[in-house]
């Protein structure tokens, strides 16, 4: 009965700070809860919830919990470092002293001065980790500074199109040199926000507001604004967005041959060394579904698509005034790519890692999928070296998903494996995927990536459910990543009981194929066969690539 007991207490937590998101209320009723004497964090987490202490809290860590992973048979010592924020709520500088139980955990120090009103959640580049910039150092010693906020000028964001009207809230960030500040507000900036201008070299100033429809929900479009300025604090905080002057992206968000809800987010890079905040459309969208994005040129902006536990990032995109762009999400097929593996070799020893084996055919995008499961295995002459499980793969979480395995120092052949399943009500797609590759290796004096391939699809012709109409041909352009020089193409369109090769035509890009699609609904799943320039090969298998039907 613990779960209505702890809604509540978020909701209550929600009703006192509406700005802070899931994971900061989360992190807010962690630290609050109070202990059991006797019970291990084993038996009660981190205690029993203080709904009274939780809304008066003032120092918040961040995020709520930390854990690491070693790989049972791994190298060397088992280290692991992890970075925990503590955020002041209150409008006054606090000290908090900070102590462990046990001998596993070490603390780089036992005093902190936490700066006052930082609490604000970012994305790292679209990937999930909670950070706030706090220490602050003037000249290496301590000074007054004095600020006249009667010299504070108003800040002003209008646009030109009288259909939308600016969501609630704004983003603020500030940096100079390695020392930066960003918040994340609920009050509107037209109203509650003065700024007194500074002249500084190298200081920069972004303001963020979203835009949306007045009468349409969902609204169609979304207008990101961001006033970035750099050389100090502006004497004008005035930002004046004109439509015809911002970048448009026309987004459609695909579904998996199953009507879902998917949570596209994006945001514009304030520095490259920092993190991102994403932000949403105020409800989920439908999918399929489309979304018209106007954004602020002159910034790269990172983009995400959340659709139940699967999630996909590109690496961003950097926008030009008047720029017009399309992009489609969550296309068929979705599969392995290099960008969400890596393999090395040091001397006589091998790591691989990977986030999973659920990227969409985009190029710069890595996905992955949280509900998926499976393994990871390394052998020779068939005997497995390692093995690691692939269960719960996120995309920040590289180090979890990790194996090391000594290897002889002549040279010898080696089967690297990677297979994961899922079953989701969001997606009857890519169900079963695997990548097999095989390689000579031989000791190395510095580290040398493994001459890993993937063999990314992008089929035309599809509808917005990632279908091919029964009886028709699809087209299918073939891209390898990696050092490709032969491919062999199979398919199946009954789940696996007989496979049969379809030729592949070669291309300047890569290959292509004409795939002939059953008259009867159902799925194709393809196999492709790659050997490549460095004498690797890989196997790479996708049940339900796409679906077939209805006509």
């Amino acid at each position: 009965m613990a779960a209505p007991h702890v809604a509540g207490a978020a909701a209550i937590l929600a009703q006192k700070h509406p700005e802070w998101s899931g994971r900061q209320l989360k992190a807010a009723l962690v630290g609050s809860a109070a202990p059991s004497a006797g019970a291990t964090p084993y038996q009660q987490g981190s205690g029993r919830v203080d709904v009274a202490r939780a809304v008066d809290q003032r120092i918040v860590a961040l995020p709520g919990d930390l854990w690491a992973a070693f790989p049972w048979n791994g190298q060397g010592e088992r280290v692991a470092t992890r970075t925990l924020t503590y955020a002041n709520t209150a409008d006054t500088p606090a000290t908090v002293d900070v102590t462990t139980e046990g001998e596993t955990l070490k603390l780089s120090t036992q005093r902190l001065e936490v700066p006052w009103n930082v609490y604000a959640e970012f994305s790292e580049r679209a990937y999930g980790k909670t950070v706030a910039h706090t220490a602050v150092r003037i000249a290496d010693r301590d000074q007054q500074v004095v600020v006249d906020a009667r010299k504070g000028n108003p800040v002003r964001v209008t646009l030109d199109d009288p259909s939308a009207a600016p969501g609630r809230g704004h983003e603020l960030s500030l940096s100079h040199g390695a020392w930066g500040i960003a918040s994340l507000s609920g009050e509107d900036p037209n109203t509650r926000l003065f700024v007194v201008p500074a002249r500084q070299e190298g200081l920069r100033y972004l303001l963020r507001t979203i835009w949306s429809s007045k009468d349409a929900v969902p609204s169609p479009y979304l207008y990101d604004l961001a006033d970035h300025r750099t050389g100090g604090l502006p004497e004008d905080p005035t930002y004046t967005a004109r439509q015809k002057d911002l970048a448009t992206v026309s987004s459609t968000f695909r579904a998996s041959a199953t009507a879902a809800t998917g949570l596209p987010l994006s945001g514009p890079r304030f520095r490259d060394d920092w993190p991102v905040f994403l932000v949403s459309p105020p409800q989920d969208m439908d999918l399929p579904g489309t979304l018209t994005y106007y954004r602020t040129p002159g910034l790269t902006w990172d983009s995400m698509l959340e659709l139940g536990t699967h999630t996909l990032a590109d690496g961003g995109q950097a926008m030009k005034s008047g720029q017009r762009t399309r992009q489609t999400w969550n296309a068929a097929v979705t599969g392995p790519a290099t960008a969400g593996i890596r393999g090395s070799r040091t001397r006589d020893t091998l790591a691989f890692s990977t986030v999973g084996l659920f990227t969409d055919p985009a190029p710069g995008r890595v996905g992955a999928d949280t509900a998926a499961s499976g393994t990871a295995t390394l052998s020779r002459n068939g005997n497995v070296l390692a093995e690691a499980s692939l269960t719960g793969c996120a995309l920040n979480q590289w180090e979890s998903r990790r194996f090391q395995a000594a290897l002889p120092a002549e040279s010898s052949v080696y089967t690297l494996r990677e297979s994961m399943r899922r079953q989701a009500p969001y997606s009857a797609l890519s169900t079963a995927v695997e990548s097999v590759w095989t390689f000579r290796s031989a000791r190395t004096e510095t580290e040398r990536p493994l001459p890993l391939m993937a063999v990314r699809y992008a089929p035309s012709g599809l509808d917005d459910l990632n279908r091919a109409r029964p009886g028709s041909l699809t087209e299918l352009p073939i891209r390898v990543e990696g050092a490709p020089s032969t491919l062999k193409l199979e398919l199946f369109s009954d789940d696996g009981t007989s496979w049969r090769t379809v030729p592949a035509r070669r291309t300047a890009t890569g290959w292509t194929a004409t795939i002939p699609n059953p008259r009867t609904p159902g799925f194709a799943s393809l196999r492709a066969t790659v050997n490549g320039t460095s004498g690797t090969t890989l196997t790479q298998t996708i049940i339900r690539a796409y679906a077939i039907g209805p006509g």
